[in-house]
């Protein structure tokens, strides 16, 4: 299914904001509970906002054994284990550096999608645009943090735990695509459900649920915000923008957040905006619409 290049863009925009504003959320909801009641919490206000649009709907989450074994297997891989991987592995390394890293979700998308997603080839221009968007991104962060990319130890675990989640978001984004046809709404919901259910479980072995008792206002808000903004609304787009557009087109997303969260700091917050994020955002930019050229003439 394809649609106008300027649809998919703005569904990309706005999945960019979505993820982006994941970095505040997650922040402020740590100051008051535990990494993994974070990550089920997450899922859990998700999962209650589609299935209260479903309820608005007027439909009911059913479907065969076969769908929820996929809500299952997305749910695991797109959510459980990333959201784990990525956030223990950045308490070795900096965030500056887990952000190139994540890097590597477009490029492993790009390489999945080859041979398991017959109509996304490798393509000349894909391949080039990819490279630019990731030159673009190390811009963005700034080259010195190359230079942490190294190490052994504790150090060296964080790294590859961090490549280990990106490495399960690539692998969804080509699941996704090849998951069954259902409506769209009923999908997001389902996987966010079943993600929930094993998140909540999981939480809980860790961690007694007594504990969100002393969590405070300000972390159960922020909780609430990143499931339904950053988690509930972004699966939502992921969805859309993979049946429109393609899984290596949405994973491109990856190289913008990064972007985005500097932009952001600068409205929000006053920080500075240094000329290499101007820049290295204009590099990811030509990136992406280099790597989509053969859909523009096609």
């Amino acid at each position: 299914m394809t649609s106008h290049p300027l649809y998919r863009w703005i569904l990309l925009a706005l999945l960019v904001f979505c993820w982006g504003s994941a970095f505040a959320f997650t922040k402020l909801a740590l100051r008051g509970m535990t990494p993994e009641w974070v990550m089920a919490l997450r899922l859990s206000f998700g999962g209650l906002l589609l299935i209260a649009i479903l309820l608005f709907r007027n439909e009911t989450l059913t479907a065969r054994l076969q769908n929820w074994s996929w809500f299952a297997a997305l749910g695991l891989v797109g959510n459980i284990l990333p959201f784990f991987a990525i956030s223990w592995g950045q308490q070795q390394i900096p965030s500056s550096v887990a952000g190139i890293l994540i890097g590597f979700v477009p490029l492993a998308t790009l390489a999945l999608a080859h041979f398991f997603v017959p109509e996304e080839r490798i393509t000349l221009p894909r391949f080039a645009g990819f490279g630019i968007g990731f030159g673009g991104l190390v811009v963005v962060i700034g080259p010195a943090a190359l230079a942490d990319v190294t190490g052994d130890g504790s150090k060296l675990m964080g790294e590859l735990a961090v490549l280990a989640g990106a490495f399960c978001f690539a692998c969804n984004n080509v699941m996704a695509r090849r998951a069954p046809d259902m409506p769209l709404v009923t999908k997001a919901a389902g996987v966010l459900t079943a993600g929930a259910t094993m998140g909540v479980v999981l939480a809980g072995t860790i961690t007694p649920p007594a504990a969100l008792l002393d969590a405070g206002t300000i972390p159960l808000l922020s909780a609430a915000g990143l499931g339904f903004l950053s988690t509930g609304l972004a699966t939502l787009l992921f969805f859309r923008i993979v049946d429109q557009a393609g899984a290596t087109f949405v994973a491109l997303s990856n190289y913008l957040v990064p972007a985005f969260a500097a932009l952001a700091g600068f409205l929000l917050f006053g920080e500075e905006l240094q000329l290499r994020v101007l820049i290295g955002l204009a590099l990811i930019l030509v990136g992406i619409a280099v790597s989509e050229w053969r859909h523009r003439k096609g």
